[in-house]
This record gives C-alpha cells, sequence and structure tokens, in this order.
C-alpha cells in the first residue's frame, strides 16, 4: 500500500492527463494561475506539463478571462468578445460528461446558436477515447430525425476534436418530470416519441447503449431530443466492439449507467448488446418516470447492484402506492425482461403497444404466466404436475412473493431514512456540506417521498450557503403538497434565520395545527429545526412515546453526543442496538464515546464489534485507527489504514491521515510519499506541504525541501497557511507566529502555531525552546482536530506529544523525578 514518488510511477501519461484536468479546474473556479506557476507546483512533471500546456489554447473549460488559453473573437461587438474554438464563439457551460464538455455557442459563418462538444481531454487523449469520441460523431450524424440531435459539422483545431449539434433549449428528462409534474398520458406521448426516435436509430445501424433521463432533453414544448451517443454501438461495425466492453473499473464505474443497465451489459456480454438492449432501458426510464423509483435496489457496491439486475425481479409497478393499472404493469414488465427473447423485440413494438393503451385497444405485451415461472423453477423436473398442484403453488408463489417485496421495501425504506441522518449528524457537528450535496440530492432522487430526505436535502442546501435555493425546495414541495407540514416547519426556521420574522411566526402557527402529536411527529421535528437543543427536546420526546422505533433513538444518540451528553448518547445507541441487527451505526456510536472519555480499550472492542457487523467499512477502520493512534499503537494503526486504503471508497484523506503512524514509526519515506500524494490529489498547498518539508529537511534533502517550500509559498497568498510556511522558511519568527496563533482567537491555530514553532526551533538546534513549544502545544488540550470526523486526532498535538516522548524523553523523566 505504499505510494510510490510520482517520479517513479509507471504511467506518467495517466499523471500529467490528471494534472492537465487540475490546472483547468482550477482556473475554472477563478483562480488566477498561469502556466508558469502550475509547473512549478508540479516539478516532477515541469518538463512534460510546459509544452502541453502551452499549446493547449483551446481546451475546454476556460473562463473568458484565460487569454493565453483561448483564440478570441475577431468580431468587434461586445457581446462577442468571448473565446472561440474553431469558427464557433462559446457562451455558456451547458453539459459535461466523462467524454468531453458542452458549450451553448454562436456559428460565427451561419449567425445561429448551436450546441458544441469538446472532447475533454484533447490532445491527451488515448487513442481508445480518441476513437470513442469520433466514433460518436460518426454515429450521430447518421441520424436525421426530428427526436434525435441532429449533428450539424464536425473538425479538430490543433488537435482539439469537436463538433456542432443542433442547440435544444431544454431540459433532462428527469428534471423535467420533477418540476412540469405531467400527467400520466402526457408521460406516454413523450415515450412514444422516444420509442420512435431509437427505433429510426436501430434501423440506420446503431444501438445507443447509454439511454437515461440525462440523454433525454425535454424542450419548452414538451418535445424529446435523445442525445450523447458517446457510447452507440454501430451493428454494421463489430470488431470496433472489443474496445468497448461493459466493464466496471476499479473505482466501481460502470462502462454505461449502472441503473440503467440491460442483464447482457451488466454480466459484460457486449457482443449480446442489441437493440433489445435499449428496449430495456427504456422500460427502466418508463418505470421510473411512471412510479418515481427505479425497478431495482440502487443501494450497496456497485457488485451488488449488477446481482440484482441478473438475477432479481424488477419491482412490479403495481407495488407502488395507489398504482391501479395492470395493462400498464404488463408493458413495463415486459419491457424489463431479463431474456431478451422475452422483451419487445424493437422500440418500435413498445411504442406500439403504448398507443394502443392511450387508445383503448388490446395490448400485445402479456402478463407472464404462472406456469412458465413455475416452469423456470422446477425445469429439471420431469414428472409433470397436476393441475391443481400447480394452480396452489402459484398461489403460495404469488403471496409469498409479495410478503418478501413488502417487507423489502420497509427494509430500503429504513436503510435510506438512517444513512439520511447520519449525513445529518455531519451537517450539526459542522462538517462540510458541499461534499455530501450530490449524494443526498441521489438519495432525494431515489426517495422523494421520505420526509427526511425532503428535509434534509434543503438543509444541506442551506448549510452549504444555497439559502434561497433550499427556500424554493420547501416551497415547491409544498405546493405538490400542502400537507407537507415538516416542510412548512423548516421553511419557518429557515425565514426566521433569514430575519423575516412574521413569515416565520405565521409558518409556525400553521405547523402547530398541522403537526401530529405522534412519535414520528416529534421525530421529524427533530429534524425541521437548526436549534440543536430544542431537537434533543423533540427526540427524547419521540423516543418516549415509541421506545420500539429506532429511528428516534439514532437521532437521540446522535443529538446527546453533539450536547455533550456523552453517557446519554452511549445509553441511546444500546437502546438502537437492541432494535436493528445490520446498523453498525449504534456501535459506532459507543466508540466514538469512549473515545471522547479516553476509554481507548473499550473503544476499539465497539468499533471491532462494529466490524464484525461490516468487515468492509472503510468508515470503521478509521475511527479504529485513530483510537490506536491515541494509544500509541501506531503499528496497528497503520494497519487499519491500510485496509481501509484497500476498500472501493479511497479519499485524499487517508492518504493524510496514514502518513502521521508512518513519520512516527520512522518509515519517513512512505510518509513522504503518502504527503506528496495528497498534494497531487487535492490540487493544492495543504499542511502536507509543510510535513514534506520537515520530512525532507530529516533525510537531509534540504535543497528539495527548500525548493518545494518556495514553490508552494509562491502559490500560497494569504492566510494562516501561508503564515505557518513563512515561518517554516525564516520570514517569520516562531515566537511571532505563535502572537499571530493567539491573536486569531481559534485554538486550532494556537495549537498549530506551537508546534510549527517548535519544528523551527529543532531545526536551528534550540532544543530547550522546541521542547518548551511543544509542551505548550500539548497544554492547548485541543487533542481532537474539530474540522475532521468524530475522534480524529488534532496532527500537530500528536507530532507534539510524540517529540516530547522521544526527543527529550530523558530530560522529562529526569524533571519529573526532581519533582
Amino acid at each position: 500500500m505504499d505510494s510510490p514518488h510520482p517520479s517513479q510511477n509507471h504511467e506518467p501519461d495517466a499523471h500529467i492527463d490528471a494534472l492537465i484536468g487540475e490546472y483547468f479546474d482550477r482556473r475554472r473556479a477563478g483562480e488566477e494561475l498561469t502556466v508558469e506557476q502550475f509547473a512549478a507546483e508540479h516539478a516532477d512533471f515541469a518538463e512534460k506539463l510546459l509544452p502541453y500546456l502551452k499549446g493547449l489554447s483551446l481546451l475546454s473549460g476556460l473562463s473568458t478571462a484565460d487569454k493565453p488559453a483561448v483564440a478570441w473573437s475577431e468580431t468587434t461587438t461586445e457581446e462577442l468578445r468571448l473565446p472561440t474554438i474553431g469558427g464557433y464563439v462559446l457562451h455558456e457551460e451547458i453539459g459535461r460528461g466523462g467524454m468531453g464538455v458542452v458549450y451553448k455557442a454562436l456559428q460565427v459563418s451561419t449567425k445561429r446558436i448551436v450546441a458544441l462538444k469538446v472532447m475533454l481531454a484533447g490532445v491527451f487523449a488515448s487513442a481508445s477515447a480518441r476513437q470513442r469520441f469520433k466514433r460518436e460523431v460518426e454515429l450521430a450524424a447518421r441520424l436525421q430525425h426530428p427526436n434525435i440531435v441532429r449533428v450539424l459539422e464536425s473538425g479538430r483545431v490543433e488537435r482539439q476534436r469537436h463538433y456542432a449539434m443542433d442547440y435544444v433549449d431544454g431540459v433532462p428528462l428527469d428534471r423535467y418530470l420533477a418540476a412540469a409534474r405531467p400527467d400520466r398520458k402526457t408521460i406516454l406521448k413523450i415515450f412514444m416519441q422516444v420509442c420512435d426516435a431509437v427505433e429510426y436509430a436501430h434501423n440506420h445501424g446503431v444501438v445507443h447503449r447509454d439511454l437515461k433521463p440525462g440523454n433525454v432533453l425535454i424542450d419548452a414544448e414538451g418535445v424529446p431530443h435523445i442525445l450523447d451517443f458517446g457510447l452507440a454501438k454501430a451493428i454494421d461495425q463489430a470488431e470496433m466492439e472489443a474496445t468497448f466492453v461493459t466493464r466496471v473499473s476499479a473505482a466501481g464505474q460502470i462502462m454505461g449507467t449502472l441503473p440503467y443497465l440491460s442483464p447482457e451489459q451488466a454480466g459484460g456480454e457486449p457482443e449480446e448488446v442489441d437493440a433489445r438492449t435499449d428496449v430495456y432501458a427504456l422500460g427502466v426510464m418508463l418505470y421510473e418516470a411512471l412510479t418515481g423509483s427505479p425497478p431495482y435496489d440502487l443501494t450497496g457496491r456497485p457488485s451488488e447492484v449488477i446481482r440484482r439486475i441478473l438475477e432479481e425481479p424488477p419491482r412490479p409497478p403495481s407495488s407502488t402506492p395507489g398504482w391501479r393499472d395492470g395493462e400498464l404493469n404488463t408493458i413495463i414488465l415486459k419491457a424489463l425482461e431479463k431474456e431478451k427473447e422475452r422483451r419487445y423485440q424493437s422500440a418500435k413494438d413498445l411504442g406500439e403497444d403504448l398507443r394502443r393503451y392511450l387508445e383503448g385497444e388490446p395490448v400485445l405485451a402479456k402478463r407472464p404466466s404462472s406456469l412458465y415461472v413455475l416452469r423456470k423453477k422446477l425445469r429439471r423436473h420431469r414428472l409433470a404436475a397436476g393441475v391443481t398442484a400447480m394452480v396452489v403453488i402459484a398461489i403460495i408463489v404469488a403471496v409469498t412473493l409479495t410478503v418478501v417485496e413488502s417487507h423489502r421495501q420497509a427494509r430500503l425504506a429504513r436503510r435510506t431514512q438512517s444513512l439520511i441522518l447520519d449525513s445529518l449528524r455531519a451537517i450539526e457537528a459542522g462538517e462540510l456540506p458541499d461534499r455530501m450535496l450530490a449524494e443526498i440530492r441521489g438519495r432525494y432522487g431515489l426517495s422523494p417521498h421520505l420526509p427526511e430526505c425532503q428535509l434534509v436535502l434543503a438543509r444541506v442546501l442551506y448549510a452549504n450557503r444555497q439559502q434561497e435555493d433550499a427556500v424554493r425546495f420547501l416551497e415547491q414541495s409544498l405546493r405538490g403538497d400542502p400537507s407537507r407540514w415538516h416542510c412548512r416547519a423548516l421553511l419557518a426556521e429557515f425565514r426566521r434565520a433569514m430575519g423575516d420574522a412574521e413569515s416565520a411566526r405565521a409558518l409556525r402557527a400553521e405547523v402547530e395545527r398541522q403537526a401530529p402529536p405522534t412519535a414520528h411527529g416529534w421525530y421529524l421535528r427533530s429534524i425541521a429545526t437548526l436549534d440543536i437543543n430544542e431537537a434533543l427536546r423533540c427526540a427524547e420526546r419521540a423516543a418516549e412515546l415509541k421506545p420500539s422505533g429506532p429511528l428516534p433513538w439514532k437521532r437521540l444518540a446522535y443529538l446527546c453526543y453533539e450536547t455533550g451528553d456523552l453517557e446519554g448518547a452511549y445509553e441511546s445507541a444500546g437502546e438502537l442496538l437492541k432494535l436493528v441487527e445490520d446498523d453498525f451505526a449504534p456501535i459506532n456510536i459507543q466508540g466514538h464515546v469512549r473515545v471522547r472519555q479516553g476509554r481507548y480499550e473499550e473503544a476499539i472492542e465497539r468499533y471491532s464489534s462494529a466490524l464484525a457487523r461490516a468487515p468492509d467499512s472503510a468508515s470503521i477502520l478509521r475511527f479504529r485507527a485513530v483510537t490506536y493512534r491515541r494509544m500509541g499503537q501506531y503499528a496497528k494503526a497503520l494497519e487499519d489504514y491500510d485496509a481501509a486504503l484497500d476498500q472501493i471508497d479511497q479519499i485524499v484523506w487517508d492518504f493524510f491521515q496514514r502518513a502521521t503512524p508512518l513519520w512516527i514509526l520512522g518509515r519517513r519515506e512512505q510518509a513522504l510519499a503518502d504527503y506528496e500524494r495528497v498534494r497531487l490529489m487535492l490540487g493544492r498547498v495543504s499542511f502536507a506541504d509543510a510535513r514534506r518539508y520537515l520530512i525532507l529537511r530529516e533525510l537531509k534533502r534540504d535543497d528539495g525541501a527548500r525548493e518545494m517550500l518556495d514553490d508552494a509559498l509562491r502559490v500560497v497568498e494569504e492566510g494562516w497557511l501561508r503564515q505557518v510556511l513563512r515561518c517554516l522558511a525564516g520570514e517569520v519568527t516562531p515566537d511571532n507566529l505563535i502572537l499571530l496563533g493567539a491573536a486569531s482567537g481559534d485554538p486550532e491555530q494556537l495549537c498549530e502555531a506551537y508546534y510549527y514553532a517548535g519544528e523551527v526551533c529543532l531545526l536551528a538546534g534550540e532544543t530547550e525552546k522546541a521542547r518548551d513549544h511543544f509542551r505548550k502545544c500539548v497544554e492547548t488540550g485541543l487533542e481532537f482536530d474539530p474540522d475532521t470526523e468524530l475522534g480524529t486526532p488534532m496532527n500537530e498535538f500528536e507530532f507534539a506529544q510524540w517529540r516530547l516522548r522521544t526527543l527529550f524523553a530523558d530530560t522529562s523523566a529526569a524533571e519529573t523525578e526532581e519533582n
């Protein structure tokens, strides 16, 4: 698991590609960063980076201020003083995917507005990626249909590939459905048009292979337009298929879009992909459009979802509350048949059955017979069963499936609710909500009917400084269903916090009239308030009214922890533990409590118990690792970090935290490699670079240390990190750094100031001063990092303890004896 130094990597082109993406991401974010500055930050790759960057005058994603890298329009009109690519004036970015970025643009020669897709990796793209982009253009250009976005022109300027399409002023299908809430008839008419367009593509030798709501735009007139043929398969070009086999990568990503994969795609059988593959995707889309949820449980690892697609039957649409239509249920299930031969054999057949349904004619789809279902189960038995027995078995099977499905749906809802509470805990603990916004939106998309999903999505938006979006979301929810009193309660909180006291009072009065005095009502109130003490009171009331309900106990445990009632948190987690078998959260909470109380052996026992329930959980491994660090058992901590990094959800901070025990155990080269990886993954200077400097000095690589520090100082122009780096560089004295840390009023900065002051004094040979600074760092008492997850040690505090324990062990022992 040791991270190699970048210069030792056997795939330098992959690093260059990643660095190029980082450069343009930072430029798009508004950072004033020159090519030379960026190359200096990555000195190991500067020789390769500079010629690439300087030649990328047309690389996508730059702002209009990015003059060195974008050609300017020659037109003199002010409104057109925008970047251009090959005769197109870029107006704004309107879409982005793995292959390219799409702009709204003006075609200078015709003065018409188009959508311009530019290959994202440009000259850095692999041969297969370039071939894929070229193939996308060729296949899409074959298709001239009113419901398919038309390719107008393609080209390449300085090896930058792009192509122009008709510009559709519309929104993706899923967003259209959520905003417009069309009736069933309108939805089916849209799908009839989509089926017609897909059939046209099939007749012209093209299978899309990546049909999903995001690839269907709905314009202002409600007309659908299919786009993005990046994964399309040319039926008459089978020899190209070997390069584009459906696969799961190390990061769990799939060629195609997981929820819409057909069984043949999910099973890795590209030779089986044909027109009926698109029929399956249309069936999934239609299912979602009409029920608001997918036909399969999408939680868990990609491999688990793939197994469900391959093996489990889809949930019947008729299991959706309020569904009363047997024929439409049958149409959808026929499109979702796992065996291609049992699906509609063409998109046209599906569209025709939808038309028959709308016009009241008999549909051709037939419900799979009980005999067919049972025959599949009894295929190996040669003795024919009696008709009566078959009927009895069919009834038993049907009833059993209904009960099982009902229980499965309930478990899925509980799991989603539990995960939502985990996210809410993170917000209330002060963790950055922007990291979880996409995740919460995804959960809301899967379960928009759950009140927890509605409330927590609004709270994430609000905490992410998107207050107006949060208010607008709640108002739209109330327009869709005025009985959602919980949304009104949270809206009242937002109005009050934004200074609109009168509106807040009116909303609260309505809430008091509507909110039920039940356990569930009090539980939702605990989520729909920004006052953590009020939330605690509501959760306590919910647990009193329904002591057998797991969700109030989990909410109560989190709130007790955040308000400092550690024993209350431990006891509440214990009550939760009695009620759940598949959730390791209560054991985790108990572990966090014992860490806070300094009862580390008990914390280790709790985390180990949680790992017995979820052996592949990287988060539990991280928690146990930091506990081992508090106990000084760094070798065991290192084992847990290694195991966490073996999991699929690697994050940059795993490397940052693993470097701590590596350094303390004397494995400086490996610690240095981890800090260098942090620099590469973050794409910016951080405290990891301060540690890199110190380790390089310990390794007697003074020239490299100074060069690295100078590069960092050129990038970091202001802020506390700059003051720390200046102190390491000798531009700020250790005493002045401490004064700055104290003046900030931030205990974290003071702790860091004492530690880095101690390191500077240690490098200068001033051991007594160093010892004093390290001792004062420990005396700040800032044992836990306030910016990270529960129980994570404050690294500077930990390093100061380590220095005192090792470098000054004899002196400390003598002083203790004297006293």
